[in-house]
């Protein structure tokens, strides 16, 4: 009983840390603060633009993840429902891996976009399988923090380090914040079948 009451609340805090955790990745906050820099912009401008960037990112992985989490969920019987989302987990686990060993490649900043910050990922979509043992109202409940946490997270992100970053933006490796989301992912892997 203790365990389905605290569910809500760690699904919640799963969701609020994903958040977090996937928008201090560089590949979100880079793309704007180079753009940022390049063409001079004021800090309030990048403010507005870190976290209307960050709430599309939000969204659009939202919307993303509600789609595969829905089809998923009729397709199979409500019984799978625990082993569909460590699936998907585990295979989001090796995505954001994989990705990450792909960046940890790449050189320089001016390789981004803007657009890189809104490309939407699946890995809130366990989030959101492990949400609907509670309703559709606590899936959209979830969706909506997890939004605003991405957008707030941008903006704070962006904005701490847009004062001290310029000379030290291509010292920090993407991969650790990926592998860092990786091994929450996991734990809540295990958290599923508690």
């Amino acid at each position: 009983m203790i365990l389905y009451l605290l569910m809500p609340i760690t699904i919640i805090s799963i969701s609020i840390i994903i958040a977090v955790l996937h928008m201090v990745a560089p590949d979100h906050w880079k793309p704007i603060l180079s753009y940022s820099l390049q063409k001079r912009i004021k800090k309030e401008r990048v403010a507005g633009i870190s976290f209307s960037l960050g709430m599309l990112h939000g969204i659009f992985s939202s919307l993303l993840s509600f789609g595969i989490a829905v089809l998923g969920f009729y397709i199979f019987p409500e019984r799978y429902v625990k082993i569909l989302a460590a699936v998907i987990l585990i295979l989001v686990i090796f995505y954001i891996i994989i990705n990450a060993h792909y960046e940890s490649e790449k050189t320089g900043i001016n390789d981004s976009i803007l657009l890189v910050s809104v490309i939407p990922d699946p890995a809130f979509v366990p989030i959101i399988l492990i949400a609907l043992i509670y309703g559709i109202n606590f899936v959209y409940f979830a969706m909506i923090v997890f939004i605003l946490a991405s957008a707030l997270a941008l903006l704070a992100v962006t904005v701490s380090l847009s004062r001290i970053i310029s000379k030290y933006i291509n010292k920090l490796k993407p991969q650790h914040i990926d592998y860092i989301v990786s091994i929450i992912l996991g734990i809540t892997v295990l958290f599923l079948f508690i």
